[in-house]
């Protein structure tokens, strides 16, 4: 049988700028929004019709960040604190076929436009497909969670500086937005850190990362994250590792 490339419908316009400060799973950060424009091959004005009329939305995602170049049969879940699991066990984005699955809340479509929130994708993240979710056959009451239920998401108190307040409202501002504070509060109450780095764990370390148009500065002691100050007109601090298209076989 002759294989097919995948083919990219469209690139994710995100808020979040790199894979830190980007959350771990879709809709943990409700305010968190996308955009995502269909390709003209794929005639949106006739692709999209109907869509409109569900809530939610499964986007099917390459990750196109992916550095690692062997598979490993166990991973380290954040939430697990050290301990490991079988790949395949795990949603780690680091797998054979590098694949994503998000559940996305569908806020509007604008021609060849869907409006996303709750995302949980950098920004530029090629989409390989969007199919509508349905409650009736996607959601199983009652189903077992594994070892989830036994390691339970960690969990930080946010607090707002003085400085960060003023840079936030100057942000919102700038950006036409509102809310900002809040969707701030959502994505470090997960604790961005990687439990098994411990100088990214040490109590009062400055970290940062970048959303929107800014460089989020935050720092974490005694379990409470407090966002120190909001920078712009700054550079990515890490360098973007982008694998073309033609090298992972997508059309």
């Amino acid at each position: 049988m002759t294989a097919q490339p995948l083919r990219v419908i469209g690139k994710l316009r995100s808020c979040f700028r790199e894979k830190f400060g980007t959350p771990r799973q879709p809709l943990l950060v409700p305010g968190a929004t996308a955009t995502l424009t269909i390709a003209k091959e794929f005639l949106p004005e006739h692709s999209l019709a109907g869509l409109e009329r569900f809530s939610h939305v499964w986007l099917i995602s390459y990750f196109h960040l992916n550095t690692n170049k062997t598979v490993r049969p166990k991973i380290h879940p954040p939430r697990l604190k050290g301990e490991s699991v079988g790949l395949f066990a795990s949603r780690s984005p680091h797998r054979p076929s590098p694949i994503g699955l998000s559940l996305a809340r569908l806020v509007r479509i604008e021609g060849a436009t869907i409006h996303l929130a709750g995302i949980d994708l950098v920004d530029g993240t090629p989409i390989l497909d969007v199919k509508p979710y349905i409650p009736e056959w996607d959601s199983v009451p009652g189903a077992d969670p594994g070892w989830v239920k036994d390691a339970p998401f960690p969990s930080l108190r946010v607090e707002m500086s003085a400085a960060a307040k003023n840079d936030i409202k100057a942000a919102e501002k700038r950006l036409n937005v509102n809310g900002l504070s809040a969707v701030l509060t959502d994505i470090l109450s997960q604790d961005l850190r990687n439990p098994r780095d411990r100088s990214q764990m040490k109590d009062g370390l400055e970290l940062g990362f970048f959303f929107h148009d800014f460089d989020c500065h935050f720092s974490v002691r005694d379990g409470v994250a407090t966002v120190l100050r909001l920078i712009t007109g700054t550079k990515m601090h890490k360098k973007e590792r982008r694998v073309s298209p033609s090298k992972v076989n997508l059309a």
